[in-house]
């Protein structure tokens, strides 16, 4: 049994608190937060967990196996840093710095004390993602040819990090998970509307450029009139959507027909034909629950996670890149 502690009991923390107390191999231990109203949730939900107000209870605490970290980005450094060196296997939510030079420092340490570093880059976990990897590895779609996602709402909007750093972090794992390698190079362009006077973008555009001529499209915002969850994956042979907002979860296959008999001088009719399109179930597991065993299984087995610190790493070495260019509004290469 794993006694686990989660530093941070927002909107997110809420939902791994729930997660391991339904997990059998998992024993939520401690909850810390600074926010008394956070700490009386916990207190009136799961009585049995002990609540504190002070990181050092739970970093001195023997019977704490592994510390998950919820709180926001700025602090998620100092937090796994002070854990890892007290001998804590820990669990960050993503991203997994704010900076690649913190995420390496981290990686080390972990690896210096033989402890597991797990970055919570959610959609590797996701059943539907999943599927869409095996798919593309099985070649059904064909030669990918560039990927579009949208990730947009209103609602909390951060004050120290921008939009790419707090939803694009998702997406650029995902596209690297399909894709089987990094970018090689980004363009990034955003604006800020809700927090001009910061200059912290609520709004990004960001393109990914991958080697054979593969590129990837992300949009993220803050500033949107609704929710959309949505991917698109452009194969030579089929064509994918999934819309990640809408349950149970489910891909929209549809098969490219180009009639070239209805081709003219100037133009070549590109038909997307009902009966070309059909739907792929995938299983009803919850990508948290899944990414929460995980990490549990790691500790227990000695196993390195699918998200480890390693990858993390990377990831803020994309979003840094990106980041360049928004401010210089330009093309940068991105180095791994």
């Amino acid at each position: 049994m794993v006694n686990v502690a989660v530093a941070g009991v927002g909107v997110w923390g809420k939902n791994i608190v729930r997660n391991f107390c339904e997990i059998d191999k998992a024993n939520l231990f401690s909850c810390y937060d600074l926010k008394s109203t956070s700490l009386r949730w916990v207190k009136e939900n799961y009585p049995e967990v002990k609540i504190v107000d002070k990181y050092e209870e739970i970093l001195k605490d023997r019977k704490v196996d592994a510390i998950v970290i919820a709180t926001p980005p700025h602090t998620h450094f100092e937090l796994a840093r002070r854990a890892l060196e007290w001998g804590k296997n820990v669990l960050v939510e993503k991203p997994l710095t704010l900076s690649s030079r913190d995420a390496s420092t981290l990686v080390e340490l972990a690896q210096k004390k033989d402890k597991k570093l797990m970055v919570g880059h959610l959609l590797k976990y996701h059943p539907a993602m999943i599927k869409v990897k095996e798919m593309i590895e099985k070649g059904e779609l064909g030669k990918i040819f560039y990927i579009y996602s949208q990730r947009l709402n209103p609602g909390r909007v951060r004050k120290v990090e921008n939009v790419m750093w707090c939803l694009a972090t998702h997406d650029i794992y995902l596209v690297v998970y399909f894709l089987g390698s990094y970018p090689q190079r980004v363009n990034a362009f955003g604006k800020s509307f809700l927090q001009k006077e910061k200059g912290i973008e609520d709004v990004v555009f960001l393109t990914l450029f991958f080697d054979h001529e593969i590129f990837s499209h992300l949009h993220v915002s803050w500033f949107h009139p609704e929710k959309v969850r949505e991917t698109k994956i452009i194969g030579e042979k089929k064509m994918l959507v999934f819309d990640e907002a809408n349950f149970p979860y489910r891909l929209r296959i549809c098969k490219r027909e180009i009639d070239i008999g209805k081709q003219s001088d100037d133009e070549l009719d590109f038909q997307i034909r009902k009966e070309d399109e059909f739907f792929v179930e995938v299983e009803k597991k919850q990508p948290l629950k899944e990414e929460c065993l995980h990490f549990i299984e790691c500790i227990e087995e000695d196993k390195t996670p699918f998200t480890d610190g390693e990858e993390g790493f990377k990831v803020v070495k994309v979003l840094e890149a990106a980041q360049k260019s928004l401010k210089e509004g330009k093309e940068i290469k991105v180095c791994i």
